[in-house]
């Protein structure tokens, strides 16, 4: 492993004992390199800000590791270990969506919007899609699907995550219903 990464992550792994003590916005660069053993320089060279470090551990731990090669066949079960990621550092997870505004629901909107535009293009074989409808489509799912971790993680985690991917699933496979009637029965129209 890189010393770069072996920093980060000793960086990370200090802000992460740090929220078991205090909340993010209370917990400065300065505790944070206190707690890893690091001058404020060394920080600094590897992140911008507190922010930029919390964005690499919820893309390097969480949805790097857990959506990898997320597929339609298999993103109920890639969903539902990104869930039980969350919830095995459940501490971690609640303070900084607790305590950092909106800056990690903004984030997560973004990572989810790519995905979705993602999958529309999968869907969407013959283009009948605009562009303006896929940037739509994609944050109406993406702040759908974020909104609800989000809420889940404010509540304390309470619902088990299977609970939540079924819903979900059963949200998918309803559109999906429609959307299949809708094309069959009335041929795809765009009203505009």
């Amino acid at each position: 492993m890189a010393e770069s990464l072996i920093t980060k992550r000793a960086i990370a792994d200090s802000l992460k004992l740090l929220t078991k003590e205090k909340s993010f916005e209370k917990i400065s660069v300065k505790d944070i390199s206190e707690k890893c053993g690091i001058n404020r320089q060394t920080f600094y060279y590897h992140f911008v800000d507190k922010f930029a470090l919390l964005e690499w551990i919820y893309q390097t731990e969480l949805l790097d590791t857990t959506l990898q090669d997320v597929s339609f066949d298999n993103w109920r079960e890639k969903f539902t270990g990104t869930l039980e990621a969350m919830r095995a550092d459940k501490r971690f997870y609640i303070n900084t969506i607790n305590h950092t505004e909106d800056y990690i629901q903004r984030f997560l909107v973004e990572q989810a919007g790519t995905f979705f535009i993602r999958a529309i293009d999968e869907l969407d074989e013959k283009s009948k899609v605009r562009s303006d409808q896929r940037q739509f489509f994609s944050k109406f799912f993406a702040y759908g699907v974020c909104g609800t971790i989000i809420e889940w993680a404010e509540s304390g985690m309470q619902a088990e995550p299977s609970y939540i991917v079924d819903n979900m699933w059963k949200l998918l496979t309803y559109c999906e219903r429609v959307a299949y009637m809708r094309v069959t029965e009335e041929g795809f129209i765009d009203e505009r």
